[in-house]
């Protein structure tokens, strides 16, 4: 977090909010309280925890922060901390639950987010929005059971949710008078390669679209909701995103839901 605040030349007693993110885990008092202490954020920083959204929850979180940065004109840190391996199942083993655990990822990372133009290359939070396929809740779940958490993951998801974008991305794009064509960079969810298959195919998307997403996912797999962070500091690190320039951020999680977030270069 500290590394993304001196990117950004904001000293972490500047810092208006601390929006933490995770779907792995519990503990109180929470990270967050500690790492604001541990990094010299101040007593009366405010802080929101966006909880078990799931891979999708980055989004959200970055409405959050965008929200309370216009209103209050004042920086906000989103800090996506997914720790997936706390959550592998003991003995004896069930096949379902080992293929969850060999999908997802551990991850941290942290997002700044401040009013105006900041340093260097940017984006700026256009618009967001999300669309949930209630029919398909069943599809992806997340439960507590008797040794822990277990999670549901249906082999249908990708068919899914290749129905189900094209409609949330026009719901983005329209009231913006923009087609997928004038899009410039896509930061797709890296949610696995059949995940990855469905969006781009869905889309019409070329391979070079997505090419990100899929070296995120081979070097680090599912980090669920820090998975979408991942791919766009990728991409902002080696095409970043041409000021006036649109791009789209897209996640997928229970629900079943889509959250797209529409960027534009800074």
């Amino acid at each position: 977090m500290t590394t993304a605040l001196d990117r950004a030349g904001i000293p972490p007693a500047e810092v208006g909010l601390l929006s933490m993110v995770s779907s792995t885990g519990y503990c109180a008092p929470g990270i967050d309280t500690r790492l604001a202490r541990g990094i010299g954020m101040p007593a009366d920083v405010q802080r929101v925890w966006v909880g078990h959204m799931g891979c999708f929850a980055a989004i959200p979180g970055l409405m959050v922060c965008s929200d309370f940065v216009r209103c209050r004109d004042q920086p906000a840190v989103l800090l996506n901390i997914e720790l997936s391996s706390l959550h592998v199942q003991p003995p004896p083993y069930d096949i379902s639950q080992v293929v969850v655990s060999v999908l997802f990822g551990d991850a941290a990372t942290a997002t700044v987010i401040e009013p105006g133009a900041g340093t260097g290359p940017g984006l700026e939070i256009v618009d967001i929005r999300a669309a949930t396929d209630i029919e398909h809740e069943d599809y992806m779940t997340w439960e507590i059971g008797e040794s822990g958490f277990r999670m549901g993951l249906s082999p249908q998801v990708p068919n899914a949710l290749a129905c189900a974008v094209p409609g949330a991305t026009h719901a983005l794009l329209a009231p913006h008078g923009l087609e997928t064509t004038d899009v410039h960079w896509w930061a797709v969810h890296p949610g696995g390669k059949r995940i990855i298959d469905a969006a781009q195919e869905c889309l019409a998307l070329d391979s070079d679209a997505v090419a990100v997403s899929r070296t995120v996912l081979d070097a680090y797999g599912n980090c669920s909701s820090a998975g979408v962070i991942q791919v766009m500091n990728a991409l902002q690190d080696t095409t970043p995103l041409p000021v006036g320039q649109y791009g789209v951020a897209i996640a997928f999680g229970p629900g079943l839901t889509v959250y797209s977030a529409l960027l534009r270069g800074a």
